[in-house]
């Protein structure tokens, strides 16, 4: 546990100093829609995950890729080029805390086992002084469950419109953690599934 503080100690302080931006929302309801549809959700809506972006460059400081991560979360995205983002503003979608900023060495971790599946890569390092939290834009969709089973949760990516079931983790901590909090403040959920398109 010791280590895992010292190694944040030595991450660049981003709580009050880098404010969150997010990244541009390219897919719109209207391009969701039938997507979810396909993978049986009833309903859906938008939403934004925190992560937590560190960019991958040369040693003279050219930034080439990011890597887009959290603590809920088992493994990190890699996006190729620059990270285009504006800042956050309320536009009444779900907004969900992916986690805390993963250690220096878990994004070293990551970035070796892309290298690996990359030779062409290990030439490029991470770049611990560029660590920002970012939103990204996420549709989730929701479909009911066989008898006896949950609903199942799809999700996909507002930037590409892909599936990825491996931020499932973190949407799920993210919605689990929010329906905490509103429990804890005796407020009922703020979500309003009137409201929600599908």
């Amino acid at each position: 546990m010791a280590d895992r503080e010292d190694e944040r100690r030595m991450m660049p302080e981003v709580g009050t100093t880098a404010p969150t931006a997010r990244l541009p929302r390219r897919l719109g309801a209207v391009a969701a829609e039938p997507r979810l549809r396909r993978y049986g959700a009833e309903r859906f809506e938008p939403a934004w995950l925190s992560l937590w972006a560190l960019a991958i460059g040369r040693d003279t400081g050219e930034t080439l890729a990011w890597l887009l991560a959290a603590d809920n979360l088992p493994r990190a995205m890699l996006m190729a080029g620059a990270l285009t983002s504006h800042p956050a503003e309320r536009d009444g979608a779900l907004v969900l805390e992916g986690g805390g900023p993963p250690t220096l060495s878990q994004f070293e971790r990551w970035w070796l086992w892309e290298r690996l599946a990359r030779p062409r890569r290990w030439a490029l390092r991470v770049m611990p002084a560029t660590l920002r939290p970012v939103e990204f834009p996420l549709w989730l969709g929701y479909a009911p469950g066989r008898p006896g089973r949950h609903a199942r949760l799809i999700v996909l990516s507002g930037l590409s419109g892909e599936a990825l079931g491996a931020l499932k983790p973190a949407v799920l901590a993210g919605l689990r953690d929010r329906a905490r909090a509103e429990a804890a403040n005796g407020r009922p959920s703020t979500r309003d599934d009137e409201r929600v398109p599908g």
